[in-house]
């Protein structure tokens, strides 16, 4: 065997692998972005952000790139944290600003958390300005519940 035959399979024994990086955040969007049906109402059309790992900086301004994605076609989004282990205080203030921005418009965000630890980073950092639930089908119920018995309250 010859010294560069012998470096080269060295070289091949050694070389680094693509390690899985633990905690890493991954982002879905449903449903899928384009057209809303016809006859849909923008601020009635629903979307969710669903995102499970770890939320740094860079993740999070991912996920309001998402978000301000998918309100392009719904007004109502979903911001779907209840897999996330860690989120980074700094970023929620994009959050906040992104909901007071859909509610300008006539729609709105809400945060679906489970993880306590996630909650109170969210709550000390975005306090009341946040609409936080514990999961994406009672998002916006108490929104329509409040809806419904206003309509109701014009009507008598």
């Amino acid at each position: 065997m010859s010294e560069r035959t012998r470096i080269r399979g060295v070289a091949q024994r050694e070389a680094p692998r693509p390690r899985k990086v633990e905690g890493a955040a991954v982002l879905a969007l449903s449903p899928a972005p384009g057209p809303r049906p016809a006859g849909t109402r923008w601020e009635e059309t629903r979307a969710t952000v669903a995102v499970r790992g770890e939320l740094d900086r860079d993740a999070l301004w991912a996920v309001d790139y998402t978000i301000g994605r998918a309100a392009l076609e719904a007004g109502r989004i979903v911001l779907d944290l209840r897999e996330v282990t860690h989120l980074d205080y700094a970023g929620v203030s994009e959050l906040v600003a992104r909901r007071g921005e859909l509610r300008a418009r006539g729609g709105d965000l809400a945060i679906a958390v489970r993880n306590p630890y996630v909650a109170n980073i969210l709550k000390a950092s975005g306090g009341s300005e946040l609409l936080l639930c514990r999961a994406p089908e009672e998002a916006f119920a108490e929104v329509a519940l409040a809806r419904t018995s206003a309509a109701r309250r014009r009507q008598q």
